[in-house]
Order: C-alpha cells, then sequence, then structure tokens
C-alpha cells in the first residue's frame, strides 16, 4: 500500500510539472510506458473500461480510425479496468493501439485532464505540439472525431 501512496504523489507531482507527458502507467505486460514517447505526435488519448457500454461502443470506431490515421495520429487507451479482462478484450476487438492499465493514478490523471466528475468515457486530444486542444465526457461520435483527426492529420 505505502508503494503505491509513493507511487501516486510521484505520478501527481510529475502530471502538474510536465502535464500528461511526464505520467508513466503500464501496458498489458506490465511493463511501464512513459506517455512522453508520444510527444511530438498529435494523440488521441481515451480513458475507458470493459464493463462501460459506451466505451464499448466507440472502440471499434478507434481502431478504424487508428488504421486510417496512422502514422499521423496516435490513439492511447487508458484502462480504469483489471488486465486480465482488458488483455481478454483487447484480444477479442483487436485493438490496434498502445492500451495502458490505471487505477487511482489513472484516475487523478482524468482530473487534471478536465474530467472532475471521474465519468467513463472520457477523451482528450492533443495535437502535435503537446497542446491539449479538445476534451469528451462521454461517448464521442465518429464524425466529431473524425473532424479533429482531419485537422491534426495535416
Amino acid at each position: 500500500m505505502k508503494y503505491w501512496l509513493i507511487a501516486f504523489s510521484f505520478i501527481s507531482i510529475l502530471a502538474q510539472a510536465d502535464g500528461i507527458f511526464s505520467a508513466q502507467l503500464p501496458d498489458l505486460q506490465n511493463k511501464s510506458q512513459s506517455f512522453s514517447q508520444w510527444k511530438g505526435k498529435a494523440i488521441i488519448m481515451n480513458y475507458w473500461a470493459t464493463w462501460c457500454s459506451p466505451c464499448r461502443e466507440e472502440i471499434p470506431e478507434f481502431i478504424a480510425l487508428q488504421k486510417k490515421y496512422a502514422g499521423k495520429v496516435q490513439f492511447v487507451g487508458i484502462a480504469i479496468d483489471d488486465v486480465k479482462d482488458v488483455s481478454a478484450f483487447s484480444k477479442q476487438y483487436g485493438i490496434n493501439y498502445p492500451i495502458l492499465i490505471g487505477d487511482a493514478n489513472a484516475m487523478e490523471l482524468m482530473r487534471k485532464e478536465g474530467n472532475q466528475l471521474g465519468g467513463l468515457p472520457f477523451t482528450a486530444i492533443y495535437n502535435a505540439k503537446g497542446e491539449r486542444i479538445a476534451i469528451e465526457l462521454g461517448r464521442i461520435k465518429k464524425e466529431k472525431l473524425e473532424g479533429y483527426l482531419k485537422e491534426l492529420s495535416k
């Protein structure tokens, strides 16, 4: 428990100092992934869970859009869920973008991104300069997201 409190405090401090790009979360193989690896790219950062019905509805659209805008825009999923459930879900749906696993750390990052309610799904959109240009609480419609993607991929 003490380790998690220290890690949570550390991530909170980093997120305040350099925004989201200084945070780290584990991937499906429990390997720590730094958000800084996506600096310089347009990013669609989506917080979700396997038990969240609107999340399940938008993920197939994200998969298709990641394929369509590959090399121009990077989707990143942050699952607030059990790694076993997320891994099975990712395989079943064929998710083609990085999936990170979060708990209290991800909830804190999500709040810092503007989601004070902690609702899911939640999407934050960044341009290649690392500037957050939009946030969306709830299911984001494909047409709306694609409007952002067309601008970001120019």
